[in-house]
């Protein structure tokens, strides 16, 4: 019986040698497939030259010499603690879209309407709007939540 387990175990492993053995063959043709795709990516990229890194952000044209200043230093690799603009993004929702506007527009509507049918009403006065600028609005005018049997949120005056 002992013969047997070892002779079972050695037909494994003869098994997985061979597993291993093919894996690594279809690794290395994956491997010289890449090698093929980033030279071919290469040349793509010296067939540019110039035209397709002008307008990248970060990268200078490749002929232009920079002085020894503090962009240079960064170039280098050595980056001084520069100060972090942060960008506002501004207004969301226009100035005419208001939380009493959304209030007026819900009485309007008939007492209760979901956030589409409010963004709905007021884009087609002139004003576009989303459906969820409007559920932000509902909350701060003082609507009424609740939930509908088709499962939609609804809002109440």
């Amino acid at each position: 019986m002992l013969v047997q387990t070892a002779e079972r175990m050695v037909g494994q492993i003869e098994a997985l040698v061979s597993e291993i053995e093919a894996l690594r063959a279809d690794n290395e043709g994956l491997r010289a497939e890449l090698r093929d795709a980033v030279s071919m990516l290469e040349r793509a990229s010296k067939a540019l030259g110039d035209a397709g890194t002008a307008g990248r952000r970060g990268r200078r044209r490749t002929g232009a010499a920079e002085p020894a200043t503090v962009r240079g230093v960064r170039r280098a690799g050595v980056r001084a603690a520069a100060p972090r603009v942060r960008r506002t993004r501004g207004r969301a929702t226009p100035e005419g879209v208001t939380p009493q506007v959304v209030h007026a527009v819900i009485a309007k509507i008939g007492g209760e309407a979901t956030a589409a049918e409010i963004a709905a009403e007021i884009t087609r006065n002139g004003v576009p709007v989303s459906g969820r600028a409007v559920r932000f609005l509902a909350e701060r005018a003082g609507a009424q939540t609740v939930v509908g049997e088709d499962g939609q949120r609804r809002y109440r005056v």
